[in-house]
């Protein structure tokens, strides 16, 4: 007889190993043939990894399906999403681990055990596939049986020379039939976000089915056992973390454990619901011993999607390790939050915003939670009406701790401002290190006194080589595409990307563009974003067929074929982190030099080299500008040159590097002194 077979894996960020475990997955194709197995497809789930899993599995595997998360399905989600694609022509589902190298002979194995046991018993069980060590070849991973009276305490099962029933199961290596998979369906949507429960729920709904769960004899692969410490009991972690993971991922969120608890834990699952709460709250208090790194503490306030890379680098720290405190914006006013998970432990609550205060934030979201995790360094944006920053300030001054760490544009004047000036003195002067984001900050620092060692210029950039990877995978027909999509024909198109504020200028570029097209020049206006002054800019648009707008736009990958297409970015006003962004993809951009409100990184801009900067007070100056960039081709092709080598100065890797070494500097003090902080005994 002959039979299909359908793999289903999930990974998330291990390239290597998913790529061995399929390796080893095609190598028992030709011994699973003897044994009827024709047809092996395979599934890949593959939850947002960023090290390039997905095309390096493409590559070597093409006829691997694939299907990807944006990283929040974790192994429970990815799993759902993985067996509800295989077909009801499948007679077998294999679930298997993406870190499972298999024996040779696995799959003859799993199916000659299953047609014995259906022969033998009359249905076909779910057979759970053991693993062991690679190095010593002692069991890692398999099946248990329950024992005593709590319902939920198993015992391992260990591989004998027969199969053996199984209470519960590890999903690492399981071969599931068509009937038993049609009669429990695949994995309860209750588990989606959710790393663990899943394959024990599997089980036990199976025995409750009356479909028997047996471990199959022997080992069929290596698997090296998690040795990692509890999330809740790691003292690397601050403690608002701890306690926030015993209802994370790998921990019980509360739906699914209520799920699990009530389905399987008989007449007493509320006190099987409530028990491990209680359990791991107390071990996240006395977190397990050894060598503890240093803790810090990031109070984000909002996380845009062009920050996470930067704490993605952050996360490479053994020591100090990071936490970002962090919550949603103010719609229309504010940088819009990323809602998916961040590559650092986090903690995510709520920002206060001042009443009319069109998006300012009163209270920087987690500020208590993070204080009174007593991490040895808070890192916070300079904001002098930030309630919550001062209460850092105030905690330092009072007693010699956390570190305190700024970060922002440091727009002060000396002696200068009012309330307001002086307010943002006091708070830069209290600061134990400050990261300006260029050197116009930092020069602002120096200018009220700052000692130039406690100074370091992180240079804001957007993450350059992600986005030259993106650009060199672009499709040759994804430019069009996205030309027809849009109504743009094949004139040049002008493009300004970011947030729709007043202080953008973009009326500006209408008008311009309007006036080129007026004189009979070939051009078009393309705006990404959205915001407070969304709605006046369409009505000066109207229906003019120049124009166009998409809305707010944040997927790199989506962004990627409009700055393909664009002749440049166009920001009259308030330039900030999106020239580092038009320079990563060769585009050159034109703004206005007597503007206010432009940022820091304003200063990336040399005009005639990666750049065009017009006179907003001079009449027709930004018309003529983009009108050199229509008729001059080589001035066009200097500029994107220009704009190519700023851009290779750029990226993330100075931003994580000073933040480290600001971090560093200001925790190697031991005795905690700091020439403008007093410490009150």
């Amino acid at each position: 007889m002959t039979w299909r077979l359908t793999a289903v894996l999930a990974c998330h960020d291990r390239r290597d190993k998913t790529l061995a475990c399929l390796e080893s997955l095609a190598a028992c194709r030709g011994a699973a043939a003897a044994r009827g197995l024709a047809d092996v497809r395979v599934i890949l789930v593959d939850d947002g990894s960023r090290d390039g899993t997905a095309a390096a599995v493409a590559e070597a595997f093409p006829d691997v399906r694939i299907l990807t998360g944006d990283g929040s399905l974790w192994w429970g989600g990815a799993m759902a999403q993985g067996l509800s694609a295989v077909g009801d022509d499948s007679d077998f589902q294999l679930w298997l681990n993406d870190d499972v190298v298999l024996d040779g002979d696995a799959l003859a194995r799993l199916v000659a055990v299953h047609d014995d046991l259906r022969a033998e018993i009359g249905t076909g069980p779910v057979v759970v596939g053991g693993t062991r060590e690679p190095g010593d070849g002692t069991a890692s991973y398999g099946g248990g049986v329950r024992t005593g009276f709590h319902p939920f305490r198993y015992t391992p099962v260990t591989p004998t020379d027969r199969p053996l029933p199984c209470d519960v199961m590890n999903g690492n290596i399981v071969l599931v039939p068509r009937d038993a998979a049609r009669r429990l369906g695949g994995m309860d949507p209750a588990f989606i976000g959710v790393q663990g429960m899943g394959d024990t729920d599997y089980a036990l709904r199976a025995r409750m089915a009356d479909i028997p769960v047996m471990l199959a004899p022997g080992t069929l692969g290596t698997c090296t056992r998690g040795q990692r410490v509890l999330p809740w009991r790691d003292g690397r972690r601050l403690l608002a973390d701890r306690l926030r993971e015993i209802w994370g991922p790998r921990g019980y969120p509360v739906r699914a454990w209520g799920v699990f608890a009530r389905r399987h834990g008989g007449l007493l699952w509320p006190l099987w619901f409530i028990l491990p709460y209680m359990r791991a709250f107390l071990a996240a208090l006395r977190p397990a011993p050894g060598p503890r790194p240093r803790r810090v503490a990031l109070l984000e306030g909002i996380v845009a999607a062009y920050r996470v890379p930067v704490l993605r680098g952050l996360a490479r720290s053994a020591d100090p390790l990071f936490t970002a405190f962090h919550g949603p914006g103010k719609p229309g006013y504010t940088a819009t939050a990323i809602d998916g998970p961040l590559p650092l432990p986090a903690v995510r609550t709520r920002n206060l915003f001042w009443p009319g205060g069109r998006g300012r934030i009163a209270c920087t979201a987690g500020t208590l939670a993070a204080l009174l995790s007593r991490p040895d360094a808070i890192i916070a944006g300079f904001h002098a009406h930030d309630a919550g920053i001062w209460a850092v300030w105030l905690m330092r001054r009072l007693t010699g701790r956390p570190r305190f760490l700024l970060t922002g544009h440091f727009v002060m004047t000396p002696g200068g401002d009012g309330l307001r000036g002086l307010m943002r003195r006091t708070l830069a002067r209290g600061a134990d290190a400050l990261l300006p984001y260029g050197e116009k900050g930092a020069a602002a620092c120096r200018a009220i006194g700052i000692n130039p060692a406690r100074l370091f210029i992180t240079d804001n950039s957007v993450d350059i080589g992600h986005i030259r990877a993106l650009r060199a995978g672009l499709s040759a027909a994804a430019v069009p595409a996205a030309r027809q999509a849009l109504g743009l024909e094949d004139d040049p198109v002008f493009l300004f990307v970011g947030r729709l504020y007043p202080s953008k200028r973009v009326d500006r570029v209408i008008d311009a563009v309007r006036d080129l097209r007026r004189a009979g020049r070939r051009c078009r206006l393309l705006i990404v974003g959205d915001g407070v002054d969304a709605a006046r800019l369409k009505n000066i648009a109207g229906d003019d067929p120049g124009i166009r707008f998409t809305g707010a736009l944040f997927e790199e990958a989506a962004l990627v074929p409009l700055f393909a297409l664009a002749t440049a970015v166009v920001v009259p006003g308030s330039v900030g982190l999106i020239a580092a962004h038009a320079f990563a993809h060769d585009v050159p951009v034109v703004s206005c030099r007597d503007t206010d409100g432009h940022g820091p990184e304003f200063a990336y801009l040399a005009d005639g080299v990666n750049a065009l900067l017009a006179e907003a007070g001079t009449e027709g100056s930004l018309t003529a500008a983009l009108d050199r960039l229509l008729t001059d081709a080589d001035l066009l092709a200097r500029l994107r040159a220009g704009a190519r080598r700023t851009a290779d100065g750029l990226g993330i890797d100075r931003p994580v590097r000073t933040t480290l070494d600001a971090v560093r500097m200001a925790l190697s003090d031991k005795t905690g002194a700091h020439p403008d902080i007093k410490v009150i005994s």
